[in-house]
């Protein structure tokens, strides 16, 4: 078995952004890529476990490569030693492959060693409702990579290592496994880039500070300040508002109509549309109303008005939860 140490000292502001939004302490993150030969424990190799993690008041990278078929059981252990105690675990869609396939590789090796996260935060899941506003085709790690401009070094291809490694069983040379090593490290120096992204989430969080709020005939905007700074720019432009987003500043505007703006209801199953009035009631209330004026509400049609006057825009708390409510509709709605 192969075990390496590496110091990581670039990017390590992302976690902050996790600490935000989970209010745990960073040091108990570990970031997490598992190497393999196929996607079914039952009938694939794990050879290689990644991890990005903080240990003796650095952050480091420790890789566990297996040098024989039977050293598969021994970097699992090794992996789960290492990690005792409840650890969050960040993976790009690792609830589905990474934290899966590990679960059921510890009870293929009969190993006793309980699992160590206990939470996990999967990018991949929390990123892919931003898909259409940040305008990505695909959601792969390497499309979120090419993003953010991050350019791996001398790297090969997953499916290329799968016959790079079977030859390292063979052969165990060096420059092979050093192929291996290198091919993990990009991915996870990838996933602590990824890790940034996690500021598209912010709005929707409600973690942002209102700046400016004014009004014309026409539209509502608001100007506000994320805590941290946005990886890349990006403008989102739907029927129901315009959004921008540049370093920590996001500018948000929506139509108004009569002075109004619309007030959402996350709830929309418990809500009928009403077309003539362009509102949304209860359920409860619905009952009264013909078949024909009414529908059942869409996450796009619940909702009702309210004025957009002087005692709304002097009420920060509530217009910022107006706001929030508001972006988490937004990208429910994609």
């Amino acid at each position: 078995m192969i075990v390496k140490n590496s110091p990581i000292t670039e990017g390590l502001e992302a976690f902050d952004i996790v600490n935000l939004l989970s209010c745990q302490s960073k040091h108990k993150y570990v970031l997490l890529d598992i190497e393999t030969t196929g996607f079914t424990p039952k009938n694939s190799q794990l050879y290689m476990i990644g991890c990005i993690h903080f240990s003796e008041n650095s952050w480091i990278q420790t890789q566990w490569l297996a040098e024989t078929f039977d050293e598969e059981w021994k970097i699992l252990q090794e992996f789960l030693t290492h990690f005792q105690g409840n650890f969050h675990f960040i993976t790009y869609n690792g609830d589905r492959f990474d934290l899966s396939y590990l679960t059921d590789k510890k009870s293929q090796c009969q190993c006793i060693k309980a699992l160590p996260w206990q939470s996990s935060l999967d990018l991949y899941k929390l990123l892919k409702p931003y898909k259409k506003m940040l305008n990505f085709s695909h959601m792969k790690q390497r499309d979120l990579e090419n993003f953010l401009g991050f350019n791996r070094k001398y790297d090969v291809s997953g499916k290329e290592c799968v016959t790079i490694y079977q030859r390292f069983l063979r052969e165990n040379q060096p420059e092979q496994a050093e192929i291996l090593l290198n091919h993990n490290r990009q991915d996870l120096l990838g996933l602590l880039k990824i890790l940034s992204m996690l500021t598209y989430t912010l709005p929707s969080a409600g973690d942002f500070q209102i700046e400016d709020l004014s009004t014309d005939q026409q539209s509502f905007k608001a100007v506000l300040r994320l805590p941290h700074k946005l990886p890349k720019s990006f403008s989102w432009e739907d029927e129901l508002f315009h959004l921008q987003g540049d370093k920590e500043m996001l500018a948000f505007k929506t139509p108004l109509s009569q002075g109004r703006l619309k007030k959402f209801y996350p709830n929309y199953s418990d809500y009928f549309y009403l077309p003539g009035e362009d509102m949304a009631v209860h359920k409860s209330l619905a009952t009264y109303i013909d078949r024909s004026k009414k529908k059942k509400a869409t996450a796009r049609t619940c909702y009702t008005w309210f004025d957009c006057n002087l005692n709304f825009l002097n009420d920060i708390p509530t217009v910022k939860d107006w706001l929030t409510d508001y972006f988490r509709l937004a990208v429910s709605c994609q």
